[in-house]
């Protein structure tokens, strides 16, 4: 079986995040499109929307549309308004990307249960991929923390994909990934705060608020910006610390 898809998801908190995540899935963000972008320009046309309205106004409005109807007015500053979705497909693929996004698009909706406000698929970068907008509506209330879950729930949540999408296209199974260390998330977070300051045109607090939810697994977000993670450094003790440290007992005992 042939390696290589991905399925990540990532909480988006803010009043307008899903404005800004849309104007970017949707390429209205006409900064991030240039010559030092990942986004080559010439092939904006080859992208496509699968679900929701064509303008990220119409995305927002209707995420509002939906809140109003369960009778939404107020929510809490660190309330999840929307969970996004990433669906990728290897570089090089003979996989129709039309067919694989529709496919993790229906998985989505069964999957989740909850309204797909967006869903858009982007070939003009490096691979394939799809974004994919929930909004976190349940019974009535909003409850992305709860649909996002825990360690079990995203596991179960990538085996079901594999079984259901996946497997049906001969992807193996997309290996766990692997946290990184505080210092190294610190660093990459900041390497993405610069390249977006450079080329984005946005003010820092939208910065921030698209940053925030990369925070613990900045990973799938350096690599959309086409940046390399950085690497752990490797601290050497000194000569004085190695032969100053706290002798054990085990080591006097020999």
């Amino acid at each position: 079986m042939a390696a290589g898809h991905a399925l990540c998801i990532k909480r988006l908190y803010g009043p307008h995040i899903i404005k800004v995540a849309a104007k970017h899935n949707l390429r209205e963000i006409a900064a991030e499109i240039g010559c030092d972008g990942h986004i080559d320009a010439a092939r904006i046309p080859d992208n496509f929307s699968l679900r929701g309205p064509a303008t990220a106004d119409g995305v927002a409005q209707l995420a509002k549309s939906l809140m109003d109807n369960a009778r939404i007015a107020k929510l809490r500053k660190t309330a999840v308004m929307a969970l996004e979705l990433l669906f990728t497909l290897p570089t090089k693929t003979s996989v129709d990307p039309r067919k694989y996004f529709e496919d993790a698009t229906l998985w989505a909706e069964t999957h989740f249960g909850v309204p797909v406000l967006s869903s858009v698929v982007h070939l003009d970068e490096s691979a394939p991929h799809c974004h994919v907008l929930l909004l976190p509506l349940v019974n009535g209330k909003m409850n992305g923390s709860d649909l996002h879950g825990g360690k079990a729930k995203l596991s179960a949540m990538q085996a079901s994909f594999h079984e259901k999408v996946a497997s049906g296209y001969g992807f193996a199974r997309q290996a766990p990934q692997k946290r990184h260390s505080a210092a190294v998330r610190v660093a990459a977070m900041e390497l993405a705060r610069e390249r977006l300051q450079a080329n984005s045109g946005l003010v820092d607090a939208v910065i921030e608020a698209l940053l925030k939810p990369h925070a613990q697994n900045p990973e799938p977000l350096l690599a959309a910006l086409n940046i390399a993670m950085p690497k752990p450094t490797v601290r050497t003790k000194s000569f004085v610390e190695i032969m100053t440290r706290p002798v054990s007992s085990r080591d006097a005992a020999l």
